[in-house]
């Protein structure tokens, strides 16, 4: 059975016409694998995403998934999901991260896109994990 992780962020208001805006993550442990603290999706207005993290695993060759990450608004609504740059198996909302060593800790960067009329809604994330 796959376990995955809820890790939800709620955000203060911000004004519709401001440039981007942050979601961040304190430390997810998941198995023998982390994602260190200050994990930080960022969108912007025009539906356009980035994802900025490191994660490193006890044991060797093993991948940080994140399975998808949802849009939602001030009341917990879903409403879309982030659509990756690079679809992993043909899915659009999977994001993957390679570790090969347990020696080393890995960036794990990701582009994605949502649909900008979106935008003045979005409160919160909930970012769907496991290792």
């Amino acid at each position: 059975m796959q376990i995955i992780f809820e890790a939800s962020n709620a955000t203060a208001a911000r004004p519709a016409a401001s440039l981007s805006c942050e979601f961040t993550w304190g430390s997810i442990i998941k198995g023998g694998c982390m994602m260190l603290d200050g994990a930080r999706w960022t969108l912007r207005p025009d539906g356009t995403a980035t994802f900025d993290a490191t994660v490193t695993s006890g044991e060797d060759n093993r991948a940080w998934v994140v399975w998808h990450v949802d849009l939602l608004d001030r009341d917990g609504a879903v409403l879309g999901s982030l659509a990756t740059a690079n679809p992993v198996d043909g899915d659009l909302r999977k994001f993957v991260r390679a570790m090969p060593s347990s020696a080393e800790r890995y960036r794990f960067r990701a582009s994605a896109s949502f649909d900008a009329g979106l935008w003045p809604a979005i409160e919160r994330m909930k970012m769907y994990s496991s290792c």
